[in-house]
């Protein structure tokens, strides 16, 4: 395929840290590996700055009247028609929006296709669930999705999600599942002595090292974990001291995490930490022996490949992506409740062997399924497919219309 000049687009890239802006900075990277040409498209952050982008990609941001510090997000004509122009300048073949609840990529989606009939292919990397104001906010969400040609979602239960949402929206548009990528060759399993070494830097030696990465939300279940190790210590019998807890995150859940903590005496064990850079995260996943993921609406989690690539199983819940990502048994351990939860990590906690077994396994299958090569492979094939569909469907469109006028 020749070299594609692609707008990357959505509220949410860096300097905010979460799995979204990852994903877009990754993907951009390996776009240009591949001889592509990536422009991401975001807002200005401006209650984050002072910040400096330095990324081998443009960045373009575009600052709005409307300014949504808490959802870091912003919308305003100016903003639109700042991006029209670029749309002009550029000459992009396709637009790849990222979250279809993100306004900015929305309001992109239908400067892209509705005004300079550039294909938009949108990935969902998040479930929608049941609101409260469904009645409202779905309606709202399904009218502003009309401009979008296909759908990716990052897991087989959020394609689920995206169907029943959209419903007879859909209108024959595709939903394709691929999931996120990871870079395997800088996610990787320690050597030995580097093990050792992140071992000591924590403090642990002959250990059982458990370690959770993620926001502090009533979704990820972070509160929870320490009433989970301790359960998991009672059924597995062996004694506190013989196990580590890492806890790095932040979130309205930690107070309580905290109070949960010095309740059930698992404080003494654990090592809390409210943020680390993404890069300084690879002795953690060295140091561990498992990765802890309760959360029971994780879509495809960023960590969950992490830990894979770098042979360490995960002990989750299997009502959400994590079902498309492990194996059960094999690559990690999934749970249907946190009674299950509290099993897994029983058995994990006395089967040391078997967790170096998993995690290998863990590895094999994020070269071979999530690796970015893999993963970018699709995506390409959707661009090229999507490209290729923009005509046909513009004849639909065209005919749809000159029906409706003939038939009113």
């Amino acid at each position: 395929m020749e070299g594609l000049k692609i707008a990357i687009a959505s509220d949410w890239f860096y300097p905010k840290i979460g799995g979204i802006e990852s994903h877009i900075d990754e993907l951009a990277r390996n776009l240009i590996r591949m001889g592509h040409e990536p422009y991401v498209l975001t807002h200005d952050y401006r209650y984050m700055k002072p910040y400096i982008d330095s990324f081998p990609y443009p960045v373009l941001r575009f600052p709005a009247t409307l300014y949504f510090r808490s959802y870091h997000s912003s919308v305003g004509f100016t903003q639109f028609w700042r991006v029209n122009e670029l749309y002009k300048e550029i000459g992009f073949d396709i637009t790849h929006v990222h979250s279809i609840y993100s306004p900015f990529a929305i309001a992109v989606s239908k400067i892209s296709r509705g005004i300079r009939n550039v294909p938009v292919v949108a990935t969902n990397h998040s479930f929608y669930g049941n609101p409260p104001l469904d009645f409202l906010i779905g309606a709202f969400v399904r009218h502003h999705l009309k401009r979008i040609d296909t759908f990716i979602a990052v897991s087989t239960p959020v394609a689920e999600d995206t169907r029943n949402l959209l419903g007879e929206k859909l209108r024959g548009r595709p939903v394709v599942v691929v999931p996120n990528g990871i870079d395997t060759r800088k996610w990787r399993p320690p050597e030995p002595e580097e093990r050792e070494n992140a071992r000591k830097s924590l403090g642990v030696r002959d250990e059982i090292v458990v370690l959770y990465l993620g926001r502090m939300t009533e979704r990820k279940q972070a509160h929870r974990i320490p009433l989970m190790i301790k359960g998991a210590l009672k059924k597995s019998g062996l004694p506190k001291r013989s196990v580590r807890l890492v806890m790095i995150g932040d979130g309205p859940m930690r107070p309580l995490l905290e109070k949960n903590l010095r309740e059930t005496g698992i404080g003494e064990i654990t090592e809390l930490y409210s943020f680390i850079e993404r890069g300084r995260l690879l002795p953690l996943y060295w140091a561990a022996d498992m990765v802890l993921m309760p959360g029971i609406l994780e879509a495809f989690p960023v960590v969950g490949l992490e830990a894979m690539s770098t042979e360490r199983p995960v002990i989750g819940r299997n009502e959400s992506g994590l079902s498309d990502m492990i194996i059960n048994g094999v690559t990690g351990l999934l749970a249907e409740s946190e009674e299950g939860m509290m099993e897994n990590l029983a058995t994990a906690f006395l089967d040391r062997e078997g967790l170096i077994a998993m995690g290998r396994e863990a590895r094999k299958r994020a070269e071979k399924e999530f690796s970015w090569d893999v993963v970018l492979g699709k995506l390409l094939r959707i661009y090229k497919r999507t490209i290729d569909m923009r005509d046909e469907v513009d004849r639909r469109y065209v005919f749809y219309k000159l029906v409706r006028g003939i038939g009113s």
